[in-house]
């Protein structure tokens, strides 16, 4: 997916707010983009630093000059970038950010950016020294924050940022265009609750680590019914493959889609999960009350910003909503 022909066709307010800031070379001093599961911000922040950094511009990034290439490949020097969707933010990652932008940089450029990926996963230290930093930024340094739910963000933090909205695209036009250009359809229609954009659909349908998380998840999800085979798959297939947090996030969520699918098949029989009807018709069965089961597997997952044994709390969550 490129960056720049994603913003241009579908996100025009943000496209053309970084364009006018790049044309003038003038920028906010923190920036936080805003936007719903699946769209790719911490690209679009790490494109934004690259095209505020590069001096071949015009008025976005040249992608061809050395600092360019330096930048993707993360060896340039006055970008730092945290990211809280890999691990929960603590106060020491802001105060990596501060100590290394205390120094004299060794860059030729004196424009300094940090991008904090999903912001929303700071602990409360993290939070309050991010903070300050803002309040009393240095010269020439730059924020690109990032989050999926502002409403978790204290409200003094978004105070000091100049907060970029993304829209949603439509879903059944991207799970469409995912098919397109390739994408099996079941695939882009679990993905299209995940990436907000065909090609990254495309693209993701091709990973190792997807299919495999896919192919566990749908064959735990297909014995439902069966709770002694169930409780076999969980312990002896599922468990011991969330070995991170974000493999756990991912499973979390996953589940979460198929469960309020399940609920609203149930209500009204439509579902975007046209390619897994009988699932959700297994999990109506199955989970004595939807809306308990969506609540306990949200709460499970923001359990897993806090140091607790993970596989413990997949366990614990996956009994309680299948009684297993």
């Amino acid at each position: 997916m490129k960056i720049s022909d994603y913003l241009e066709k579908n996100q025009q307010i943000p496209y053309k707010i970084f364009k006018n800031a790049l044309e003038r070379n003038s920028f906010f001093h923190a920036y936080l983009l805003n936007g719903s599961i699946g769209t790719p911000l911490l690209d679009v922040a790490k494109y934004l630093a690259k095209s505020m950094i590069c001096k071949n511009h015009n008025p976005f990034a040249c992608d061809n000059c050395s600092t360019c290439h330096r930048i993707d490949n993360g060896h340039y020097g006055n970008l730092i970038i945290i990211n809280g969707k890999e691990n929960t933010i603590k106060k020491d990652d802001i105060n990596f950010i501060i100590d290394n932008f205390s120094k004299t940089s060794s860059e030729k450029n004196s424009i300094k950016i940090y991008i904090i990926n999903l912001i929303e996963n700071m602990t409360v230290d993290a939070s309050n020294a991010l903070l300050k930093f803002l309040e009393e930024p240095p010269e020439n340094t730059y924020a690109i924050l990032t989050t999926e739910n502002k409403f978790r963000i204290l409200p003094t933090i978004l105070s000091r940022t100049e907060i970029i909205n993304f829209s949603l695209l439509n879903q059944e036009k991207l799970i469409a265009d995912s098919i397109n250009l390739g994408t099996n359809k079941d695939d882009a229609e679990i993905l299209s609750y995940f990436y907000n954009d065909p090609s990254t659909i495309n693209e993701e349908s091709k990973n190792d680590d997807y299919l495999t998380s896919k192919k566990d998840l749908i064959e735990m999800l297909n014995n439902v019914l069966n709770k002694d085979e169930l409780r076999f798959i969980i312990e002896s297939n599922i468990i011991p493959k969330l070995k991170t947090k974000e493999e756990t996030r991912f499973f979390f969520d996953s589940l979460v889609v198929f469960v309020k699918e399940a609920l609203k098949y149930k209500i009204n029989k439509t579902t975007l999960l046209t390619s897994y009807v009988k699932i959700l018709e297994d999990l109506i069965v199955s989970i004595s009350n939807l809306d308990d089961a969506i609540l306990v597997i949200m709460n499970a997952r923001n359990e897993l910003n806090y140091n607790l044994n993970t596989n413990l709390l997949v366990l614990h969550t996956l009994v309680k909503i299948f009684e297993v």
